[in-house]
């Protein structure tokens, strides 16, 4: 008798301890989902924006200032401005849309997709680019019209500075000219910069701020300001928007701190 009392005892003593170590294990209270649940359940909604390929450097570089500022991260997605114009109507949703000119903004707007405009925050300045030494002797706008020329050129459709420097073309009357040398349209400027860095073209169109990393490299010719056009960059806020406060914010502070972060970059923010 007196050893089945050791037993026994001995057998509750150790379930006992056992009970002790399993309760000790357990997260007490309602953290058990720990730090990041707290986080996640206090963090704010990103925004999202549509932003024109060529604005890359100066709206990535505004975002991250935003977020640091506020907390609200900005998903970017880039693309030239027609395919950010086709992305906006087969997905209908978003908070910002930039692309690089006002009449994308202006074709959105009135397919009823845009709630506010702002800007000009900087403008889209065409200017003319050829290799170092402009060997083709390119010294106006009207010298692109000469027959045999290479000539590289931001997509007429697709990109804001192609439709501009189009305009230009029409007003001066050498639209036919230009486009009889057959000229090769690449869906950027950056890409027209590469081309001609590669010796792929006697002369291209690029917007000003495409030049400032590669003077060395290349000469511009600017285009006679009595003859060129000379697009807005605008910012404006999405009717398809579930916050709209925070991107009507956001807004603002581009409005605020965009015209310097693109000069910075080597956009024209007065003409």
């Amino acid at each position: 008798m007196k050893r089945l009392v050791q037993v026994l005892a001995t057998m509750f003593l150790s379930l006992l301890m056992a009970a002790l170590v399993t309760g000790c294990g357990k997260p007490s209270g309602p953290s058990a989902g720990g730090e990041g649940s707290t986080s996640q359940a206090q963090g704010k909604a990103s925004l999202f924006a549509y932003v024109g390929a060529n604005l890359k450097d100066p709206v990535s570089e505004l975002a991250q200032a935003y977020e640091q500022k506020t907390g609200v991260k900005v998903e970017l997605t880039f693309n030239n401005s027609g395919a950010l114009l086709n992305q906006l109507e087969t997905m209908k949703k978003g908070d910002v849309y930039m692309p690089g000119g006002m009449p994308f903004v202006e074709a959105a707007q009135k397919k009823g997709y845009i709630e506010e405009i702002a800007g000009p925050i900087a403008y889209h300045t065409p200017v003319i680019v050829t290799p170092k030494g402009n060997p083709a002797k390119i010294s106006k706008v009207q010298d692109l019209g000469r027959s045999g020329l290479k000539l590289v050129i931001p997509d007429k459709e697709a990109t804001a500075i192609g439709k501009t420097v189009f305009k230009t073309f029409d007003k001066l009357g050498i639209t036919e000219s230009v486009e009889k040398n057959s000229p090769t349209y690449v869906e950027s400027p950056a890409k027209v910069v590469a081309a001609i860095l590669m010796g792929q073209g006697d002369a291209g169109i690029v917007e000003y701020s495409n030049t400032y990393k590669n003077l060395e490299k290349l000469d511009v010719v600017e285009i006679d300001s009595a003859v060129n056009i000379v697009d807005q960059i605008p910012c404006a806020t999405l009717n398809y928007s579930n916050q709209k406060d925070q991107a009507r914010d956001f807004l603002e502070f581009m409005k605020k701190e965009g015209p310097a972060v693109f000069e910075k970059y080597g956009f024209k923010t007065k003409i």
